[in-house]
């Protein structure tokens, strides 16, 4: 049947729905959809008078189809249930699909969910690039099966139970991973937080190495020869060197010997204002040669009594974090280091010895923490692909 047929697509209003302008009434944002379950997880109560003109009106019962790209693709399709007076109002970016006598709103949710009829959907989109929307026609042309209404509500209570059991796993399955999340600044804490870190003297960065900037960019330069590798901020990530876009840049001889990156140097970013990139750090393993860096990378080149991933793991912990912080923070309210800031920079040093036992258990420990996060993030998108392949069983009369 077309769903034209058996549901009525976009149905009108009620002239006159009888509430004051403050009443409290049920408001569904898109964002209130979860797409992986395609159930409202946070309604909204706002007043009447504030909902009742340029929104969209629906009933209890009706299934809300996200229209506009991405949010159809991605599921965020529901049923509205437990409604304030029976009704509400949602995004105008929902179209609205009211049941007929002979269809159940759980038959057609189910079936408008499927990968197939998302792809199909979005082949059908009108509109500019970005803001593209699915037409009512499309749904209204839709063609599905409609066994009796025996099957339809035997078939929608399978699939009810198995998607609450998707949805138990992928909490369990967030849970886990948000934890494994935690685990490194729990190791680097238990490290850097310790009774025996207590006695350790600390050092100024000053101390321990060389903290210089690097080349900046101006219209002034002059043309040279030599084209260099050259590190920017966005080379730098957490940890390690993106070599996956590396600039060439035009340097003087000596500015290659004064800022020529050697195997050990640390490179931390001095940021653009952002609390959450400010001091990202890397060490520089002799990936390229005769490369150099921008201003906008503190090179920080330790002596012989200090380990670069000692000081590394040092500035990822949370002790490390704070220092690093407090030091960048502005009077504006914003966030940037520069070489004098990292100098001040007060490290907590062992012997050199003892810097290597903690790194090599550090690295051992965060290694597995690490294969745990792949194996956790592995598991969860397995979870997120299975709601679709229940979807094909179903309507492919395998339940």
């Amino acid at each position: 049947m077309k769903l034209a047929e058996v549901a009525q697509i976009n149905p009108p209003r009620p002239r006159n729905l009888g509430l004051s302008g403050d009443e409290p009434t049920f408001f569904v944002s898109m964002s209130a959809v979860d797409d992986l379950t395609g159930m409202i997880k946070s309604p909204e109560l706002k007043p009447f008078g504030e909902v009742c003109r340029g929104y969209t009106y629906f009933e209890e019962g009706d299934v809300l189809f996200a229209k506009i790209t991405p949010c159809m693709q991605n599921g965020k399709h529901t049923i509205a249930s437990g409604l304030t007076n029976g009704f509400g109002f949602g995004s105008t970016e929902f179209h609205i699909i009211r049941p007929g006598p002979s269809i159940t709103a759980e038959w057609i949710h189910f079936y408008v969910r499927r990968p197939e009829v998302l792809s199909d959907a979005a082949n059908h989109f009108k509109g500019a690039v970005g803001h593209q929307r699915v037409p009512s026609e499309y749904l209204e042309n839709l063609e599905l099966p409609l066994p009796p209404l025996e099957t339809q509500r035997r078939i929608a209570a399978i699939l009810t139970e198995q998607m609450g059991a998707v949805e138990k796993a992928r909490k369990a399955a967030e849970d886990g991973l948000e934890a494994a999340r935690k685990l490194t600044a729990a190791h680097l804490r238990a490290v850097f937080e310790s009774e025996e870190a207590r006695g350790w003297p600390g050092r100024l960065a000053r101390e321990i190495g060389v903290v210089s900037g690097g080349i900046q960019k101006t219209p002034q330069r002059k043309p040279s020869a030599f084209h260099k590798p050259f590190l920017t901020v966005r080379n730098v990530q957490n940890g390690w060197i993106d070599l996956s876009n590396v600039e060439r840049f035009e340097v003087t001889p000596e500015e290659l010997e004064r800022y020529r990156l050697v195997r050990g140097d640390l490179l931390i970013v001095e940021g653009n204002g952002s609390r959450g990139h400010i001091g990202r750090c890397a060490i520089f393993h002799g990936e390229i040669e005769d490369c150099v860096h921008q201003n906008h990378l503190i090179r920080l080149r330790c002596h012989e009594t200090a380990s670069p991933t000692y000081l590394f793991w040092y500035l990822a912990s949370p002790d490390g974090r704070k220092q690093l912080l407090e030091k960048a923070k502005t009077t504006t309210g914003l966030y940037t280091l520069s070489v004098s800031k990292i100098e001040a920079l007060e490290v907590p040093l062992p012997p050199l010895e003892t810097q290597h036992r903690i790194v090599a258990e550090l690295n051992a420990k965060l290694e597995a923490t690490q294969a745990l996060i792949r194996s956790l993030e592995a598991q969860l998108e397995a979870i997120r692909a299975l709601p679709a392949a229940i979807l094909r069983r179903a309507f492919s009369g395998e339940l």
